[in-house]
């Protein structure tokens, strides 16, 4: 017990207080996603459950499990294209970086190509993935206490310059208390003092902590569409859902007219401070932080095959801002604005086809070269359906220049917009189209 353990200790907080809030936050991410995955269950929950059923050694060794699972499945994740393309951005911001040299060090020519260099893409995969997989695991298993040392110092100033960069849609807080557990837990109970794997009070226990946590990182990463990309443990790693939304003129305001909520959107907030035009650059400069990652060469190839020269009269948005706005919470989850979000806000807002277009795109399997996307038309739903490879989209510019990237249509609802506002006959049985030898071919559902 803990009187053992740790001398002169006021003691633990009752368990029992602990059981209701367990059961009603399973209760409430049933009911609803969104302040199921704001309140980082993923993480939280599985401690609070070690807080409330294990031993005072169990506990602290199972919280060691946790945060390792957790360092090495973000580390996993940046395996392959996409993460190579989100470092260079993240330092391009990064506030206390004054030198262009260094920051335009990351691309490859810059301005005229912005993929990543190889500087860029060492700092990604060297300083990023082998020290997320790599130290964690020397912190989990070492029983020297100088080798242990470092390790903590290298965690916690991973930490630290994660949060010192202000990467976009970042919890910072997060990061500060991985920081301050990297030290609690493996120099305030270190091996050496008797808090090495081996003492878990039995190997079952171990065993069963470990297969609970790796179960739904190895589903989120074989079976994005099932698993929120934030228990995937895909934390930063370039590899999400992501979509962009598109109003024709004046269709916007429909958002504003009939959805009730305690603000207005991002664009309406920074016109009470800046003239229009300004506020719709600082809007657009999402939109340019979007391509600068593999998902937004995807998403705007797809504006630009539907809309075509009509993108030009459209207002693009990125839908994470507009999700905030409407849910209240976003953070980077592409899931919490997909066809079922886009269904609820057409049944309030009766947009006609044609005025509400989305591009929407799943994380990638990790083991396929393949994304996953979606059009989505509000008034009519999902009308296209297909995929695109990866390689295509990070091999690409982040403005396109060599038009939209190839994809692979499986799917697509013949239907001619312009008419199905009245005519609900012209919406046409679904088609399957797969494409040979370069060319598609049409086949009834």
């Amino acid at each position: 017990g803990i009187d053992s353990a740790i001398a002169d200790n006021a003691g633990l907080v009752r368990p029992t207080v602990l059981y209701s809030f367990l059961v009603l936050m399973v209760i409430l991410g049933l009911r609803d996603k969104v302040p199921f995955i704001a309140a980082r269950s993923e993480q939280y929950l599985p401690a609070i459950f070690f807080f409330t059923f294990l031993p005072f050694v169990d506990m602290i060794l199972a919280l060691k499990l946790l945060i390792v699972m957790v360092w090495i499945g973000a580390g996993v994740s940046k395996f392959g294209r996409h993460f190579s393309l989100v470092v260079p951005p993240m330092l391009s911001n990064t506030p206390w970086i004054p030198s262009k040299k260094i920051k335009r060090a990351h691309y490859r020519n810059f301005p005229e190509d912005l993929r990543p260099s190889h500087l860029g893409g060492g700092v990604a995969h060297v300083a990023g993935t082998m020290v997320e997989i790599v130290t964690p695991l020397i912190l989990l298993f070492s029983t020297n206490k100088t080798l242990t040392i470092l390790a903590v110092i290298l965690m916690v100033g991973f930490h630290l310059f994660i949060a010192s960069t202000f990467p976009l849609a970042v919890p910072l807080e997060w990061n500060l208390l991985f920081a301050y557990a990297s030290v609690f837990l493996f120099l305030g109970f270190p091996a050496w003092d008797g808090y090495g794997l081996g003492a878990m009070s039995s190997p079952w226990i171990t065993a069963g902590i470990i297969a609970a946590l790796a179960f739904f990182p190895i589903l989120g990463n074989l079976r994005p569409d099932l698993v929120s990309f934030l228990p995937s443990m895909r934390q930063y790693a370039g590899n999400w859902a992501s979509a962009t939304w598109a109003f024709a003129p004046g269709a916007e305001a429909k958002i504003d007219q009939y959805i009730k909520r305690p603000s207005p959107d991002t664009r309406n907030q920074l016109m009470t401070m800046y003239p229009e035009d300004v506020s719709d650059v600082v809007l657009h400069q999402l939109l340019g932080w979007r391509s600068m990652h593999s998902q937004g060469r995807a998403l705007f190839s797809l504006m630009i095959r539907h809309l075509g020269d009509d993108i030009n009269t459209y207002s693009l948005r990125e839908a994470e801002f507009m999700c905030n706005s409407i849910v209240a919470f976003n953070f980077g989850d592409g899931h919490l604005h997909d066809a079922k979000l886009i269904a609820a806000i057409q049944r309030r807002c009766n947009f006609a086809p044609g005025e509400f277009l989305v591009t929407w795109i799943e994380s990638q399997p990790i083991h396929k070269g393949t994304q996953e996307y979606q059009v989505i038309d509000a008034a009519l739903g999902v009308i296209e359906r297909g995929t695109f490879k990866v390689a295509d989209a990070v091999a690409e510019q982040p403005w396109l220049p060599n038009g939209p990237i190839p994809f692979d249509v499986q799917w697509t609802l013949d239907v001619r917009a312009d008419r199905a506002a009245t005519d609900p006959q012209v919406v046409s049985e679904p088609k399957m189209r797969t494409r040979v030898s370069g060319s598609e071919q049409e086949v009834s559902k």
